[in-house]
């Protein structure tokens, strides 16, 4: 596995300061963000905020979209969450799919913002995420993981079936 880069690694402790790191991130984003996470926490991206920046970059062309994967839609099928909303609003550039297969090494949720920033969150509670603005051989590295599991994906019925 590829190393995070220590230059320009912000690590992130409380849930606030992650919201912000997360939408600093993506606030730096211009065509692709690709985002990976269990359950999509609402503390996280059930904001106003967040759903504002993935909407201008889904906005910005044809060739810009959001991509998430996502392995349990019970938050976005059960009530009412802002990514779920732009997910029915821009359908054809804000993506969810649910993973069919998940690599032996997945440690992490994560955020991808085009080919430099990534926003990480372990899957182990007892560490803390971290945010770097511009590591490209990680991304690098997490988009090829990414995309393998986004090309074995599928629609998930639960989101298909969410009301307007």
């Amino acid at each position: 596995m590829v190393l995070p880069k220590a230059e320009g690694r912000l690590a992130l402790g409380a849930s606030s300061e992650q919201a912000e790191a997360l939408l600093g991130i993506l606030g730096q984003a211009q065509r692709i963000v690709r985002i990976l996470s269990d359950e999509l926490d609402p503390e996280l991206f059930d904001r106003p905020d967040i759903a504002a920046e993935l909407s201008r970059v889904a906005r910005q062309g044809r060739q810009c979209e959001i991509r998430i994967l996502l392995k349990d839609s019970a938050h976005l099928s059960k009530r009412s969450h802002c990514l779920g909303t732009l997910h029915r609003r821009l359908g054809s550039s804000v993506r969810i799919l649910k993973p069919t297969f998940m690599p032996e090494n997945l440690a992490a949720n994560y955020v991808l913002a085009d080919d430099r920033g990534v926003f990480f969150l372990p899957m182990e509670d007892d560490k803390s995420g971290f945010l770097n603005a511009d590591d490209r051989p990680l991304v690098k590295h997490l988009a090829l993981q990414f995309d393998d599991m986004w090309s074995r994906a599928i629609e998930d019925p639960e989101l298909r079936l969410m009301p307007l």
